[in-house]
This record gives C-alpha cells, sequence and structure tokens, in this order.
C-alpha cells in the first residue's frame, strides 16, 4: 500500500481549492430542510426539473435513481433539500442525500457521507447552476450544526460540483482532504462517431472488430438495435437473462440472483424510462440477446450502468462490438458531453475504447469548531483513506484470480 492511497493528495487538495470567492458566508436566501425519503418523494416532479439545471447532472442522484436506491440500500437515510424564493417563484435548488456507512472500522463510520455503493458508484448531489456557491454554502452549514465533517465518496474531482465545494470550503475555512483518487475511462463529446473512430481506434483494431463482425453474420443472423422508452422494460428483462447467464452468475453477482437488488434495478429502469433517461443499445443473434449495454443519463451526462454478453460467442468480441455501437450512437446523436463508464481504472475494453479519463476520489469536509476537536476529524479521514486503499487492493487481487 502507497502513502498516497491511504493519505490526503496534496495537488488535488489544491485543485479543490483553486478560485477561492472572497465573498464571506451570509445568508443567501436559501432554506434547507431535513427530510426522510417518504417526505422527499413528492418532491419528484421538481427533483426531475433540479437534475436538468444542476451544476453538474448526476442521474443517479436524480429521484428516478435515487429514490429506489435509498429504500433499498439506505432507507434511514437523510435528505437536505434546499429551496429558495417564496410563493410562485419558490423552487427546488439542492438535494444532497446522506448516510452513515458501515465501513467496519470503529469511528470511520460515523461521518455521515453522500450516498453512493456499488450499483451507484457516482456520488454528485444536485445544486443548482444558478449560484451554486450558495446553496452549497448552506447544505454545509445544515450539516455542521450537527456533524464534524461530511464525506463525498465518487466524486469527480476535475467535475463542476467538485470546483464549487473547494471554493465554498476554502471561504468558510473548511478543512478539504482527498482521501482516496483513481482515473477511470470516460467518452467526451466533440467528434462525430466515424471521426472518433478513425483518430482513437487503432487501424488493426478496428480491422479486426470488423473481421469479427462478418464472421458473426455468418453464424446466423445478426441484428444490433438501440431501445428506448417503453420497449426498454421488456429489454432490460433479457439484460437479466443474459447477465445470470455469465460470470457474474457463476460468482453469484448478477442482479437477477438478488431478489431485493433485481427489484431496486427494474424500478430504476421504469422510472427513469418514463423520462426517456435509460437506453440499451444490444445485439442479437437468431433472435437471441448477445450482447447487451444499459445506460443512464441526462443532460448530456451519461454513465454506462451494466453490460453483459454472451460468453458461447466470445471469440468474436460481442462486448466490445456493442460497446462500440454504443460509442458511435453517442457521439453521433449530439449533445453529448461525458460518459462516465464507471469501470474500474484498468478495465481492458473501456480504457481501449474511450481516450479520456475521469479522476475520482473520496473528499473528506471538515467543519472547524471551537468545541468541536479537530483531531477526531483527522483520524476519522486516516480511517476512511485506510479501508478505501485495502478496498481497492482486494477488488484488485479478485481481478487477478479471476483471470
Amino acid at each position: 500500500m502507497s502513502a498516497t492511497d491511504a493519505s490526503p493528495d496534496e495537488d488535488e487538495v489544491a485543485n479543490l481549492d483553486r478560485g477561492v470567492s472572497s465573498r464571506g458566508p451570509r445568508d443567501h436566501g436559501v432554506e434547507v430542510r431535513e427530510m426522510t425519503l417518504v417526505e422527499a418523494v413528492p418532491l419528484r416532479a421538481a427533483w426531475n426539473d433540479l437534475l436538468a439545471r444542476a451544476v453538474e447532472p448526476d442521474v443517479m442522484h436524480g429521484p428516478d435513481f435515487l429514490i429506489p436506491a435509498l429504500e433499498t440500500f439506505a432507507p434511514d437515510a437523510r435528505l437536505l433539500v434546499a429551496h429558495r424564493g417564496e410563493g410562485v417563484a419558490r423552487r427546488l435548488v439542492g438535494v444532497m442525500a446522506l448516510w452513515v456507512p458501515r465501513l467496519g472500522f470503529g469511528l470511520a463510520g460515523r461521518l455521515p457521507a453522500v450516498f453512493s455503493n456499488e450499483y451507484a458508484p457516482l456520488g454528485t448531489p444536485l445544486v443548482d447552476a444558478d449560484r451554486a456557491e450558495e446553496i452549497v454554502s448552506s447544505l454545509l452549514s445544515v450539516i455542521a450544526r450537527r456533524d464534524g465533517g461530511v464525506v463525498f465518496p465518487h466524486l469527480p474531482l476535475d467535475g463542476a460540483f467538485a470546483a464549487v465545494l473547494g471554493r465554498v470550503a476554502a471561504t468558510l475555512g473548511h478543512r478539504v482532504s482527498v482521501v482516496e483518487s483513481h482515473v477511470r475511462a470516460a467518452l467526451r463529446g466533440g467528434a462525430d462517431g466515424d471521426a472518433f473512430l478513425h483518430d482513437h481506434i487503432r487501424r488493426k483494431r478496428r480491422k479486426e472488430w470488423r473481421r469479427q463482425w462478418r464472421r458473426l453474420t455468418e453464424t446466423g443472423p445478426v441484428r444490433a438495435t438501440v431501445v428506448r422508452g417503453p420497449e426498454v422494460r421488456a429489454a432490460f428483462a433479457d439484460f437479466l437473462v443474459l447477465e445470470a447467464s455469465g460470470w457474474k452468475g457463476r460468482r453469484r453477482t448478477a442482479l437477477v440472483q438478488h431478489a431485493e437488488v433485481a427489484r431496486f434495478a427494474e424500478r430504476v429502469v421504469d422510472l427513469l424510462a418514463e423520462s426517456g433517461r435509460v437506453v440499451v443499445d444490444r445485439i442479437d443473434r437468431a433472435g437471441q440477446p448477445l450482447a447487451m449495454l444499459v445506460c443512464f443519463g441526462a443532460e448530456g451526462h451519461w454513465v454506462s450502468w451494466k453490460t453483459a454478453y454472451d460468453e458461447a460467442f466470445a471469440a468474436f468480441s460481442p462486448g466490445a462490438q456493442v460497446l462500440l455501437r454504443a460509442t458511435t450512437r453517442l457521439l453521433d446523436e449530439g449533445e453529448l458531453v461525458e460518459v462516465d463508464s464507471l469501470a474500474v481504472e484498468d478495465h481492458p475494453l473501456m480504457n481501449h475504447m474511450w481516450p479520456d479519463r475521469r479522476r475520482i476520489g473520496t473528499v473528506v469536509v471538515g467543519f472547524p469548531a471551537p468545541r468541536r476537536p479537530q483531531l477526531r476529524v483527522r483520524l476519522l479521514t486516516t480511517e476512511i483513506g485506510i479501508h478505501l486503499a485495502a478496498r481497492r487492493l482486494a477488488r484488485r487481487f479478485r481481478a487477478m484470480l479471476s483471470g
């Protein structure tokens, strides 16, 4: 374990602190209420509207994903809900879901954390882009009344929200520590599909994928399609079966093998299908699913959530084939800002296919208070860093064993 795996990264802390505002804290006209999940559910329409206006739209913190996720994994989570304005001008400007994950260490789990987990490895709270610093300041102030700090797991360190958080923390004198970070593959807009393939995929690899596709079509009728809207529900049912037929099924980690998780996933897909925020790219052979990729997104910000393929046809690289077609589709449809792979940092296929990178980290913000010893917060920060480093090592070791 290297020192940087378990301790704050000074360069990244500096990045979060850049652009400090000279304006001090004041009453910004932002009202923050703490709600239970049940109380927050009726805000779904306004919450979805906020997702479209957020400084960094994160579909996993939107209501159609987060409500089912909290019901399943963190029913006791508290939501900080921020409003601004009065009467007809009143509108929702911030949502942050907090829970206390069980980390396996004595004190570390006692700091509240923005919700994220293995099914939602992206933890960006939703904050209106209009006067975002005022909203974040108000949210942090509410947390500071109860807790010595707050943890932001799976936070894009080079994203717009992290920049706002850094400026606010520096202005208010909060201590910011990046206790773990890594990079993972991403795809950013700006080119059409053909230009992307020519510029970023080696000619030899493109030629090999075309050869494999031709060979695949010789084995039977092959069809590539894109599924949206109400038809996504049936496509996702096919996905659940396909995923369980492969290595995830053998490891007992497929979604359908855990009833509670399967219900969560099906509900997420149902809700996101209503707003057009889920797309399934699929390849079928002889009427049976061969490879599938499920993506969620909002306002040009997408995540590739789950993928699966029929291992009996591995010689034809079905996983690469469906990802290749999804990549060109995303680029050709326009208005793409970024797709987060949500993959491990050294994922062989994603790293070859998508040249861009996102730096993801765990950020701890500690609040100064004359009666609250900061040593305790620093100890918690260190323990969280050690836990995350150990978990990353274990995940890499499992990957090595699997092949």
